[in-house]
C-alpha cells in the first residue's frame, strides 16, 4: 500500500533536488546544512513507504 501517489512522490523528489541546488550555491555553512537537511526530509517523505533504509528482518537461527 502506497502512502503517497506518484504525483506527490515526484513533487517531493523535485523539491529535494531544488534544495540540493540551493545548497550548492549557498556561501554559509549553516545555510548549506539547512538545505541538505530539507532535502533529506523531502526524500524521506517521497520514499517513506518504499522500505528504503529499513533494516532487513533477521531470520531465526534454528
Amino acid at each position: 500500500m502506497s502512502l503517497i501517489g506518484p504525483d506527490e512522490m515526484s513533487y517531493f523528489v523535485r523539491r529535494a533536488e531544488q534544495q540540493l541546488e540551493l545548497a550548492q550555491r549557498a556561501d554559509h555553512a549553516q545555510v548549506v546544512h539547512a538545505h541538505y537537511e530539507l532535502a533529506n526530509l523531502y526524500l524521506d517523505i517521497a520514499y517513506a513507504d518504499q522500505g528504503v533504509g529499513q533494516p532487513e528482518p533477521v531470520a531465526n537461527a534454528a
